[in-house]
Order: C-alpha cells, then sequence, then structure tokens
C-alpha cells in the first residue's frame, strides 16, 4: 500500500526510525516540482547500484551505517552525516548493517532505484 506524499504546509515525521528500523520500507515522503525527498530503508548486504539522477542529491544517515560510493570514494556515513553531489554524478549506497537515511533529489523529476542484495 502507498503512502501518500505530503503537501506543502504539512509537518512530515523525519526522525531516526530506531526499533521500528526493522519493519520500516523506503517509500517517497514529498513529491512536488523539482523536489522529491524520500527515506531510503537499508538491510544489512543491500545495496543500490551505481547509478546516477538528472539533479542533485543530498544523503543524510539517520540510522545505523552505510557506505556512500561516489567520485571514486567509498565514504562511511554515520548518523547525522550529510553528503551532497552533483547533477548526473554517479553513486552507490552500501550497507553493512541495517540503515537509513533522508535523500533529497533537487531538479527534474526522476525515478531512485530500489536496494537490492549485495552480491559477492
Amino acid at each position: 500500500m502507498a503512502l501518500p506524499h505530503a503537501a506543502a504546509g504539512e509537518i512530515v515525521p523525519a526522525a531516526p526510525l530506531g526499533a521500528a528500523l526493522a519493519e520500516a520500507r523506503s517509500h517517497t515522503l514529498v513529491q512536488a516540482d523539482g523536489l522529491q525527498i524520500f527515506r531510503l530503508v537499508l538491510r544489512a548486504g543491500q545495496s543500490l547500484a551505481m547509478h546516477q539522477v538528472p539533479g542533485r542529491l543530498v544523503i543524510q544517515c539517520l540510522d545505523g551505517a552505510f557506505e556512500f560510493e561516489t567520485m571514486g570514494r567509498r565514504l562511511p556515513m554515520q548518523p547525522g552525516d550529510l553528503c551532497h553531489i552533483a547533477p548526473h554524478a554517479p553513486h552507490a549506497v552500501h550497507a553493512q548493517q541495517p540503515a537509513s537515511a533522508l535523500v533529497f533529489l533537487f531538479g527534474p523529476a526522476t525515478h531512485h532505484p530500489h536496494p537490492t542484495e549485495d552480491t559477492p
């Protein structure tokens, strides 16, 4: 069942999930002209394969930890860490433990890939 997107002027709960992380799923919080905000939830061993999006991207770790791969580096991210990249910059996400993040996409509408299990 799809969750409704927040309308302009609505408050959107976006705090760390804590114990609820185990049952949470990735979902879009805001979809508006030139802006998409979604909560990315990754299980241990899940990844988002290398990809790019047409607009600027900001990712902020909320729960757990993961590696954000971009510009030839794998950046370890912990709760509270934030990183931004330019439009069309290739990037990937790798979780060794359960994790969640807020992802902000600015610019043209885009579809962000879903996490997959890591393969050796």
